[in-house]
C-alpha cells in the first residue's frame, strides 16, 4: 500500500464524499484531515479485487469479523467509522462508512447480513464463513453494515456501473 496514494485518495474522497463539507466554513477538523484506516477485504489479490468491486457496485453492504480479532471493547468498529477499501493491487478505490454494528453468535447471523455479504442464504454464508473465519456455532462475530461514501454508484444503462 502506497501511503501517498491513500493520502491523495483521502483528499479527494473526504470532499467529494461530503465528509468534510463544512470545512470551507468552519476550518479543518481532525476527523476530516487524518485518513481513516485502509484495508483490503482479503489477503489474496483476486478475492480482494472481487470484494472491492462488489462494494463499488453496491452488491456488498456487510462485513463480518470474529470478535476475537478485537483486543478490547474499545477496538470494536462503531457507527460512523470510515475506512478506505483497497483493491487487489493495494490501490485505494472506495471510502465506506459503518452504519450499523452488531455482535452475535455465529449461529445467530441472519439472512439480511448474509445477503449483504453477497450470499444467497444464511446457510451459504455459514458454510463459507465457517472456513474463512475459522468459526464454530458459538463463536462471536462482529457484523457491520456499510455504505459506499465515495465514489458514488451511478445509475447504469449498459449493465456496468459508472463511477464519478
Amino acid at each position: 500500500m502506497d501511503s501517498d496514494e491513500v493520502a491523495a485518495f483521502w483528499k479527494q474522497a473526504r470532499v467529494r464524499g461530503r465528509v468534510a463539507w463544512l470545512e470551507p466554513f468552519v476550518g479543518q477538523h481532525r476527523v476530516s484531515t487524518l485518513p481513516p484506516p485502509a484495508f483490503a477485504f482479503a489477503p489474496e489479490p483476486h478475492l480482494a479485487q472481487d470484494m472491492a468491486e462488489a462494494v463499488l457496485e453496491g452488491r456488498r453492504t456487510a462485513v463480518s469479523t470474529l470478535r476475537s480479532e478485537f483486543p478490547s471493547e474499545g477496538d470494536l468498529p462503531q457507527e460512523g467509522d470510515l475506512a478506505i477499501v483497497l483493491d487487489g493491487r493495494d490501490h485505494p478505490v472506495a471510502l465506506i462508512r459503518t452504519v450499523e454494528v452488531r455482535v452475535c453468535r455465529f449461529a445467530e447471523v441472519d439472512e439480511r447480513h448474509a445477503h449483504g455479504e453477497g450470499e444467497e442464504s444464511v446457510h451459504e454464508w455459514q458454510r463459507r464463513y465457517r472456513t474463512v473465519l475459522a468459526a464454530d456455532e458459538a463463536s462471536e462475530v462482529v457484523l457491520e453494515r456499510i455504505v459506499l461514501v465515495f465514489p458514488p454508484v451511478q445509475k447504469v444503462t449498459t449493465g456496468v456501473p459508472q463511477h464519478s
